[in-house]
């Protein structure tokens, strides 16, 4: 019984490791691309427009690209499920804008990239 608990306390650590892994991906690149810093886009504390923007981009590709449930997208950047709900919405919203949705459907190709066969993820 105990080599079960190992393994899978083992498959635990792995899923947390590459988790947290995905999430600095992804949070580099929303940066990145939307010109904002890391420690300002994962900030628990409520910052300016920009940062908040590119966290809700973040949730939201976490959530859309890499399929994970809205409370597990928002709490990889200590948020609750209803603000990760929230953040999806805006998101989609703002893909009515041709420069912002041109934005996104690029960082969603990058993201693509990544997670296929053969890829990183």
């Amino acid at each position: 019984m105990s080599q079960q608990f190992e393994d899978a306390s083992r498959e635990e650590a792995n899923t947390f490791r590459r988790d947290r892994l995905t999430v600095a991906f992804v949070t580099s690149l929303v940066a990145m691309v939307m010109d904002v810093s890391e420690r300002e886009l994962l900030s628990r504390r409520r910052t300016n427009a920009i940062a908040s923007r590119a966290r809700q981009t973040a949730i939201y590709l976490v959530h859309i690209v890499l399929g994970w449930p809205l409370r597990r997208a928002a709490a990889a950047f200590g948020r609750d499920r209803t603000t990760g709900s929230h953040a999806v919405q805006l998101i989609e919203d703002l893909r009515d804008d041709a420069s912002f949705d041109a934005r996104l459907t690029n960082m969603e190709a990058c993201l693509r990239q990544v997670i296929e066969p053969g890829g990183a993820a």
